[in-house]
């Protein structure tokens, strides 16, 4: 008897809170109210690719699964819109960007990535010494071009943004603890080239000075 009474308010429980609460709960996570594009703002060389992803909020900002469609707008090139992957086109002579976005729609909520492409390169790399220790805090730049350069980070990375093609002497000046060094790299329209440098460490010499007498 008791358990029986005791199934009896169990179920009467679960049935009050799937009328009371679990509709409105169920509406409140299965509305879509924004779709939020990632990356939101990029800047990529032509003809390269990029993938693009996108999450949904509700209206009380929690993240929901969103399955967009996905359009370009501007003359910047192309995109699956059943995947995200977005090629960037050409640019017509003369011009050097062009910019535009990348859109995500679901219903009548979209999200957006705005988007430059660019016949400019980039130079990016890693420094180190002979110890194969990083080497933070030193200039890298183009000797044709002195203020495009980037100094190395915490893990000894540097990356030099919007560079005309051609072909360039990449310099680290003599450092108060490394040696400097110079690279020939190449710049391809809208290419990323990578130049590591490893530089020599000067050996350090310690001389004891022994007084008079001793």
């Amino acid at each position: 008897m008791a358990n029986w009474l005791f199934n009896v308010r169990l179920t009467a429980a679960v049935c009050l809170l799937s009328v009371v609460f679990l509709p409105g709960c169920g509406d409140i996570i299965g509305t879509l109210g924004s779709i939020i594009v990632s990356p939101p703002k990029i800047t990529i060389g032509i003809n390269q690719s990029q993938f693009f992803t996108a999450l949904g909020r509700n209206s009380g900002g929690f993240l929901i699964a969103t399955t967009p469609n996905w359009s370009v707008q501007g003359p910047i090139g192309t995109i699956n819109s059943l995947t995200g992957l977005f090629i960037a086109g050409t640019l017509e002579a003369g011009s050097v960007t062009a910019t535009g976005s990348v859109v995500a729609t679901d219903g009548s909520l979209t999200g957006s990535s705005a988007i430059t492409i660019t016949r400019r390169g980039w130079l990016q790399g890693n420094v180190i010494d002979t110890n194969a220790s990083l080497v933070i805090g030193v200039r890298v730049y183009l000797a044709e071009s002195p203020t495009l350069g980037d100094e190395t980070d915490a893990k000894g990375n540097y990356l030099i943004a919007d560079i005309p093609a051609g072909t360039y002497e990449a310099v680290i000046d003599p450092h108060q603890i490394t040696q400097g060094a110079t690279e020939e790299v190449t710049i391809g329209e809208g290419l990323t080239t990578t130049q590591n440098f490893e530089l020599s460490t000067p050996s350090t010499t310690s001389t004891t000075s022994t007084m008079p007498g001793l």
